[in-house]
């Protein structure tokens, strides 16, 4: 409830609200100072942390030999074939000459015209049979099963719509779907059923009458449960269509076994191609075969046109016969570019850190003499312009990556081109290390560890500081219900304040009437 001050003519709220607001202020302003610069830590700890799992990615990848001695693959004929080389292959000049690509075998099974069904014969082949007219008789029987289904849904709509029994009332349910008397009769779901219904007896008719298409033996030969993935498909030509049996896979293991066409010309409807002639019958249009690359005096073979680390760190993808030259040497380009974001990464970390570490003339950076960010960044450091003595190249520096003034690196292109160029194992050495010594990039990774793993230096802070900041929301929480409480209880002081002061200007109105 307001206090109106009518008694007094004060105006209660306005002197309640500047009291409650005094007494909140410290305590507000204190809890708004402590949130804001918990939120500030937090969102510059979360930027340094997300530099810093970039960076970890590129050092991952820098101290990966895959990707640090990256090879590549020149081809004197890519028409022949694509190769591709892994840190495996060793570095030189290989010869190939592909005699034979590996195919999948391909059978025309037979020819017909457009339109012809089937009554009688049979198509086998690996541990599928398929007999015609036991098709063509479950096929009639599954138009049947579905004809039945249908009424059994229609019936059973009905019947909850109605509140019936499908079984036991059965007449009064008919007699719903199709008497026009009867009160609930629905000429468009009548309509609907009939329809259906017919397709379906139209369906029997002709499977009766002119047997199968050449679509539902294609589609009984796909589906067939013993059919390992050889496929059936039909070729259209002018004068037919022909159904062709396909492999699964490429190679002579895959080949298909036991293809086998009985046919008569008698049991064909509609048909006016002769399929007793050669060309309309069964006949292998293509055979299985292997791949085959020759390796000067070897016959290298392969059941597919992809030969995996054929020779150690080389995979060749096969496309045509011929010869070919597969020259392989050090992507030096790709290492470059590893190289680059390796210090581009690290660059981008102490961009970021000076970005949250370096307070101006608008006031405090959000780490401003944060020790845990400069220990980082020193051991970071320590690492940069460390020596490695395992290597040639000891330093950077040596490799032509310096430190700016500013902290981060730059890269002289043209000698690291040459460092490369003269010593490509050493500059791999320095970051890699051998099998005594650990390299620059393990090092890096030892520091990067406290900084990017889950429970590290920066994920303990970040938990505390929003532990710390749903403290203050409850305690902000706990001040509105004493700023509240006190609201409350100035407002019944005040209300008492009020009602003395109205009783003493009633009786001072009353005495100076008096008087007069």
């Amino acid at each position: 409830m307001l206090m109106t001050g009518l008694g007094s003519g004060i105006d209660y709220e306005a002197m309640i609200g500047a009291i409650v607001a005094a007494e909140r202020a410290p305590k507000d302003n204190q809890l708004k100072r402590t949130e804001g610069m918990n939120s500030a830590e937090m969102d510059a700890l979360k930027e340094i942390q997300n530099t810093i799992n970039s960076f970890r990615d590129k050092v991952e990848d820098l101290n990966s030999s895959s990707d640090l001695e990256k090879l590549k693959a020149l081809l004197s004929n890519e028409d022949v074939l694509s190769a591709t080389v892994d840190s495996n292959a060793v570095s030189g000049e290989y010869s190939f000459d592909v005699t034979q690509l590996a195919q999948t075998q391909r059978d025309q099974l037979f020819k017909v015209s457009e339109g012809s069904t089937f009554s009688k014969g049979s198509i086998s082949f690996d541990s599928v049979n398929i007999d015609i007219a036991t098709l063509q008789t479950d096929l009639i029987t599954k138009e049947n099963d579905k004809k039945q289904a249908h009424q059994d849904q229609v019936y059973k709509d009905i019947a909850d719509k109605h509140g019936l029994d499908v079984t036991t009332d059965q007449a009064a349910i008919k007699d719903i779907l199709e008497n026009s008397a009867n009160s609930d009769f629905d000429q468009s779901r009548l309509d609907s059923y009939n329809t259906r219904q017919k397709a379906y007896d139209d369906e029997v008719t002709r499977l009766t009458n002119d047997g199968v298409t050449i679509e539902e033996l294609q589609s009984a030969i796909n589906s067939h449960p013993d059919n390992d993935g050889v496929k059936a498909t039909l070729v259209r030509s002018g004068d037919g269509i022909s159904m062709v049996l396909n492999g699964k896979n490429t190679g002579q293991a895959n080949a298909i076994g036991g293809v086998s066409v009985t046919l008569a010309p008698a049991d064909i409807k509609g048909n006016t191609v002769d399929i007793t002639q050669p060309e309309n019958g069964q006949k292998n249009l293509q055979a299985a075969k292997d791949a085959i690359v020759k390796y000067g005096s070897m016959e290298l073979t392969s059941a597919t046109n992809k030969m995996e680390n054929v020779i150690d760190g080389i995979s060749l993808n096969l496309k045509d016969t011929g010869a070919v030259n597969v020259k392989v040497e050090r992507d030096e380009a790709a290492v470059n570019t590893n190289i680059k974001a390796f210090v581009d990464a690290y660059n981008s970390v102490i961009e970021t850190v000076n970005t949250y570490t370096k307070s101006s003339e608008d006031g405090a950076a959000a780490l401003s003499g944060d020790s845990a960010t400069r220990s980082m960044i020193s051991r970071m450091r320590g690492v940069i312009g460390d020596e490695y003595t395992i290597s040639t190249y000891q330093t950077l520096s040596q490799l032509g990556i310096t430190t700016s003034r500013k902290g981060t690196l730059e890269i002289d292109q043209k000698k690291l081109d040459k460092a490369l160029e003269d010593d490509f194992e050493a500059v791999s050495t320095m970051f890699l290390g051998n099998d005594t010594q650990t390299g620059m990039m393990d090092e890096m990774l030892v520091i990067l560890d406290d900084y990017h793993k889950n429970g590290g230096t920066y994920d303990r802070r970040i938990d505390q500081l929003e532990y710390s900041n749903k403290q203050i929301v409850e305690d902000r929480e706990k001040l509105d219900e004493r700023m509240e409480a006190k609201t409350l209880y100035l407002r019944n002081y005040y209300a008492k304040m009020d009602s003395q002061i109205a009783q003493m200007n009633q009786t001072q109105s009353m005495l100076v009437s008096m008087l007069m």
